[in-house]
């Protein structure tokens, strides 16, 4: 009877081992990543593992009772709030300790269209971009039930905001508006949640998406239209890509060698073509450009030592037998409408989202060199019409 007890205790803690360690050693980190389903019923989620590849979470799918587009959880991690695909609600939900959304709060009235939603670092406010009527809309967290309360009415900015960002602190927020060619940048009053305008930035053509490093000192913008044109290239044009170093008080100083261009594919020799998202690590060594149109992953690493703060250099390399170690990095196979990119909380991880394959496509990072290659499985699926990628 011993024998069979100590068997049975031995054989237990095996299958909790199992549970935890994949094959190879790979273990859950506890973090998970949530892609919201615009085409769907909620979101796909999966672990994050040690190695950075992504495993179907138990607690997957979450669904919702509407598709939704954006979803943000509080820094403090209590509760979750995604806006639906068509930006008419806000619905919130408390957040269990295994990730679930658990409790429905209410749902919030506050399109249509409401494109961006942002939460304060204090988890006390909440600001979300109305482009249609060129509003923001400012809500006040309650810190013991996580309902929604809006503050005052919504705000007349003059700008049609299609993604809003928060400095890490807190204090500062970036607004984009790619049909007026502008950056908004406000101070954010950190007990009445009120945003005050300290700027407005001309950028591009057509910028499509800000990237602020995760210290959130440097700015980076991607246009779907700005290009350089190539000396020597009989008329190749290459993406630009605008650089800022950002402030306390949100105004915005282009970098001395703004806008950075990306380099041509050593594999076929063409260049770049509509840049739509991206991303940098979070130890701000490296941004990663996801561009759409040519379906591959440009790579730079930041300047953060010397000279002129938050440059970029694009990683080089080298091609042998038709393969290179050189940005960019292709998409790799079924990848046809790359359109967000994510890096894993340890850095070791890119995740790029492709709205059209309903796929995320996965790779690994090369730490010492930022290089990038293609984790094994090189894609998880992503369900219904994905349109955002949030990690807790």
């Amino acid at each position: 009877m011993k024998r069979l007890i100590g068997c049975t205790a031995a054989l237990c803690l095996l299958a909790m081992l199992a549970l935890m360690v994949g094959c190879g050693g790979v273990t859950n980190t506890g973090t998970l990543a949530y892609i919201s389903n615009s085409t769907g019923t909620g979101f796909t989620v999966y672990n994050i593992n040690t190695d950075g590849t992504l495993t179907r979470s138990s607690i997957s799918p979450q669904d919702t009772p509407a598709a939704p587009k954006i979803l943000q959880f509080s820094p403090n991690s209590k509760w979750a709030y995604f806006l639906d695909a068509s930006g008419t609600n806000i619905y919130a939900y408390t957040r269990a300790g295994n990730g679930t959304l658990q409790t429905k709060i209410d749902n919030y009235p506050v399109g249509p269209n409401a494109s961006s939603l942002v939460i304060n670092s204090a988890s006390t406010f909440m600001y979300v971009a109305l482009p249609n009527t060129k509003m923001l809309a400012i809500y006040s967290i309650d810190p013991s039930t996580g309902i929604l309360s809006q503050v005052g009415s919504n705000i007349t900015i003059g700008y049609a905001i299609t993604q809003l960002v928060l400095s890490p602190s807190g204090p500062v927020m970036y607004g984009l508006s790619p049909s007026q060619g502008t950056i908004v940048s406000w101070t954010l009053n950190s007990s009445s949640g009120l945003a005050t305008q300290t700027s407005v930035t001309s950028v591009g053509i057509k910028p499509n998406f800000m990237i602020l490093s995760s210290s959130g000192a440097y700015l980076y913008v991607t246009d779907s239209q700005s290009t350089y044109t190539v000396p020597g290239s009989g008329g190749a044009t290459t993406p630009n890509i605008f650089g800022f170093n950002t402030s306390s008080t949100g105004v915005l100083n282009a970098m001395p060698d703004s806008p950075f261009n990306e380099n041509a594919s050593q594999v076929s020799g063409i260049y770049p073509s509509v840049p739509v998202g991206g991303a940098t690590s979070h130890d701000n060594r490296y941004l990663f450009i996801v561009n759409q149109g040519s379906k591959n992953i440009s790579v730079f690493k930041i300047n953060s030592t010397t000279g002129s703060q938050g440059e970029l250099t694009e990683v080089l390399g080298s091609l042998t037998n038709g393969v290179s170690t050189a940005s960019p990095f292709d998409c790799g196979s079924g990848c046809s409408t790359p359109s967000f990119g994510l890096v894993a909380p340890s850095n070791n991880a890119l995740y790029v989202m492709d709205e059209n394959a309903n796929m995320i496509f996965q790779y690994a990072i090369d730490q010492n060199t930022g290089r990038l290659r293609q984790m094994s499985p090189a894609s998880v699926s992503a369900e219904g019409g994905p349109t955002w990628i949030t990690v807790k």
